[in-house]
């Protein structure tokens, strides 16, 4: 880009200052000028000039050897790249930012896609800028990540004004628990021991040795039951009546950990570790005199409910529950791993209520399944139910007798579960489709006519199945399965090529994006489907690693995590993925939440006209992410 004439450059910087307010008050508007001190967007304005383009005209050159300006913003218009994945610019948004900071030509040629105006400031000023601007430099530093954060810090604000007072979920362990730990050893008497709880009004003791390591915890739930049991004896050593090995954390957990672990196990402590070293224990008075979101009542109130309708019931506390947690500015995967740990629960004991009613299927050993994304802990309100089951008999001939008695069981609890919200899967993924109730030798075969004969319809199901937990009865079945799944991946290069195929063949919004994201799906169309477009192929590409690699966590984040420390993605990478997918599903819930309220059937639809600039924003650096994840699965297999 050759440098303009002085006279002008004049014209140009009298045009600038003379609408200078009008333009400060405009870019304010604007990331990361939102977060800028106002004398730092002032000095911006006061040192670029302005530029019009016409439509197809040259804005940066490819390499040109010396440019004037550092950077460029859009005022008007569209501004559009060269690149393979073209990246498009509109009003509030600046470029080329990689060059800008790496002090190089930009390898990407920029046009003007429609009549344009742009804001070009020198590379002196830009270096100023970097230099006494924070919130200037960390959105060049971290591009679409500090929009994020943007995103998420408007959230909490909200939450604060909504409902008063400071709330966090990522609060750490070792920030809540005292100072000094109350402690004593195992041949404490009983009663010197409750004596101390009540001195310090403390609801629990853990018990260490000599160096302090954690042998187990006495709580006042453990004194009611020997109270109760009528074997409380006062100089009883409390070493004999503790809960040896208790769950622990470290203190580098937050709260929302300890919430959801106190939830899955229905205990109310949990003792902190450094190694084997006890360092602390926190209660669930701790964590929700802070929080003021009750998860391990509810829990505990489905595990405890006698009927279907109070199950039922109950599913409008945890709507109300996500609400709060989403309004206080939780992370998607804490939303995620809750609604799926409750309907855990909704499943367990639906079971537990309905099998004394059959006889023969309370005789049998069997686990139940689930699939997709129940089993990734990835639900949202909006889910159908996607189960299985695995079954063990010693002769080969009860099978059909087995399977028989079982699916009449699993038809009662897949009604029921309708009937709690997790709705009826219209492609029959249920255990009491007698094709997914089966024995772990019938399992182990269908895995194997999936991945050694993949046609579309086994490549179809390697994308329902391969993402699986056991949720209810014996684990093992299902471990000793998923081992064998995964050798047979890897000796299968041409399933997992087909996998890659079918990953990144799943149609991901693309081409020109403007502010409004209008025609995703077809001409004229306002909406996008967050799932089918965005999360579903972001999903499918990262499994596909994953099994390639013998990952065994079903979850995305703990499968992208995986991939990340066996080097397959750069941290860089990793990260730009995780919160494009953390971003893309948070919107997914946001909009699941409104529609509850406004009482509307849930949806996937992502109504594009209701986002904001900066999220329609977010939503766009997303979607670019999830594309660049499937072009570099298909550079992978070469496809």
């Amino acid at each position: 880009m050759q440098v303009a004439g002085s006279s002008t450059r004049s014209v140009e910087q009298t045009s600038v200052r003379q609408k200078a307010p009008g333009i400060v008050q405009w870019l304010v508007h604007y990331p990361p000028f939102d977060q800028m001190e106002r004398s730092h967007c002032e000095y911006l304005v006061d040192h670029c000039v302005m530029r019009y383009y016409d439509q197809h005209e040259v804005v940066l050159q490819a390499d040109a050897q010396f440019a004037s300006y550092g950077l460029f913003i859009v005022r008007k218009g569209r501004i559009q790249s060269t690149a393979e994945e073209p990246a498009e610019f509109q009003a509030g948004e600046l470029f080329p930012i990689a060059s800008l900071l790496q002090a190089e030509p930009t390898a990407q040629t920029y046009i003007a896609a429609e009549e344009s105006f742009c804001l070009l400031l020198p590379h002196q000023a830009c270096a100023h800028l970097l230099s006494v601007s924070t919130a200037f430099r960390d959105f060049c530093l971290q591009g679409a990540s500090s929009l994020l954060n943007t995103v998420f810090h408007a959230a909490q604000k909200n939450a604060k004004a909504y409902l008063g007072g400071s709330y966090t979920l990522d609060v750490l362990l070792s920030d809540l628990c005292p100072r000094s730990l109350l402690s004593c050893t195992p041949d404490t008497a009983v009663q010197l021991v409750v004596r101390r709880m009540h001195d310090y009004q403390v609801s629990s003791m853990v018990v260490v040795n000599d160096q302090q390591h954690l042998l187990g915890i006495f709580t006042l739930r453990d004194l009611r039951k020997l109270i109760a049991s009528g074997s409380y004896h006062a100089h009883q050593a409390v070493g004999e009546l503790m809960t040896p090995e208790p769950l622990v954390l470290s203190g580098s957990h937050n709260a929302f950990d300890a919430a959801l672990l106190m939830a899955e196990h229905h205990i109310g402590h949990i003792c902190l570790v450094d190694g084997p070293t006890a360092i602390g224990v926190v209660s669930e008075r701790d964590i929700f005199s802070l929080q003021r979101v009750d998860l391990v009542h509810l829990s505990r109130a489905i595990r405890h409910a006698g009927d279907l309708a109070t199950i039922k019931q109950l599913q409008g506390d945890l709507n109300r529950l996500v609400d709060a947690m989403l309004a206080h500015g939780a992370r998607a995967e804490q939303l995620t791993r809750l609604i799926t740990q409750f309907n855990d629960h909704t499943v367990c004991r639906l079971i537990e209520l309905e099998l004394p009613r059959h006889a023969l299927a309370r005789q049998l050993t069997f686990s139940w399944l689930v699939f997709g994304s129940e089993a990734r802990a990835e639900q949202t309100r909006h889910t159908d139910q996607d189960n299985g089951i695995v079954f063990q008999t010693s002769d080969e001939h009860d099978i059909e007798t087995c399977r028989q008695a079982l699916t009449a069981f699993a038809l009662n609890i897949n009604k029921a579960l309708d009937e709690c919200g997790l709705r009826w899967c219209t492609g029959n993924i249920m255990a009491s489709n007698p094709e997914l109730c089966l024995s772990e030798h019938e399992w182990l075969r269908r895995f194997q006519h999936i991945v050694e004969r993949p046609a579309p319809e086994q490549l179809l199901q390697s994308t329902i199945y391969f993402d699986c937990r056991t949720v209810w009865g014996d684990p093992k079945p299902l471990v000793r399965l998923w081992r064998r799944l995964l050798a047979l991946v890897q000796d299968q290069p041409v399933f997992q090529r087909l996998l890659a195929q079918a990953a990144i063949d799943s149609r991901v919004p693309s081409g020109r994006v403007p502010s409004r994201l209008e025609a995703f799906v077809g001409p004229g169309s306002n909406t996008v489907d967050i799932k089918k477009q965005a999360m579903t192929p972001m999903v499918d590409c990262i499994r596909v690693l994953a099994l390639a690699h013998a990952c065994s966590e079903p979850g995305t984040l703990a499968r992208l995590e995986f991939l990340r420390q066996k080097q397959q993605y750069s941290a860089e990478q990793a990260k730009t993925y995780e919160e494009s997918y953390r971003y893309l599903q948070l919107l997914r819930l946001q909009t699941h939440q409104c529609q509850l309220k406004q009482g509307v059937p849930l949806s996937n639809l992502i109504q594009l006209d209701s986002l904001s600039q900066l999220d329609a924003r977010v939503l766009r650096e997303s979607l670019r992410h999830v594309r660049q994840l499937q072009r570099d699965l298909a550079y992978r297999y070469r496809l």
